[in-house]
């Protein structure tokens, strides 16, 4: 379902440097977040979940030549929000060989993303619209039986919808620029 689609990715390149970078501040994140609610009933792999997400956002911070990640650490509720400032866009990441896992009801588009740790790159693979999200989805595609029996996610398989991002700049995503 994404290989035939791969023309259309834009693969980010990082060094060890940069992926130290990130793992450090996922680490923080993880223990910092430790003592919440909802990742004490989900706590498996947290540092690698942070890690997977940090690293799709700094590839399209690599892409678009902008800033995105936020450095800070606090409670999950002020961090709830799209990830490029200034625009109700997010960025879904997830590991080489898995489905991203979205919410069953999307606010928001996301530029979905696939990292393969083997090389240590992030393909940006494209722009998935908010009703994209909402339509292209299947709860099969979840690995954990846990995360399924909760029923509010599921995992996205529109690759073929997505909107290519090479060759783009930031203003493809005027259409979804806060107000």
């Amino acid at each position: 379902m994404i290989y035939p689609y791969i023309k259309n990715f834009v693969e980010i390149h990082f060094t060890q440097e940069e992926i130290d970078k990130v793992l450090g501040l996922a680490m923080q994140i993880a223990s910092h977040k430790i003592n919440e609610q909802h990742h004490m009933k989900d706590n498996n792999n947290e540092i690698k979940r942070f890690f997977t997400g940090l690293i799709g956002e700094m590839a399209v911070e690599k892409l678009f030549n902008i800033s995105i990640i936020d450095w800070s650490v606090g409670n999950s509720n002020y961090y709830n929000v799209p990830d490029i400032p200034g625009y109700t866009v997010g960025i879904k990441t997830v590991e080489k060989g898995k489905f991203p896992i979205i919410p069953k009801q999307n606010e928001y588009a996301q530029i979905i993303c696939i990292y393969n740790p083997d090389i240590k790159t992030v393909s940006i693979c494209g722009l998935a619209t908010k009703m994209t999200l909402n339509t292209y989805q299947s709860d099969d595609l979840i690995l954990s039986p846990a995360l399924r029996s909760r029923g509010t996610k599921t995992g996205f398989y529109g690759f073929h919808m997505l909107i290519p991002l090479y060759n783009v700049n930031i203003n493809i995503l005027s259409g979804n620029k806060v107000k």
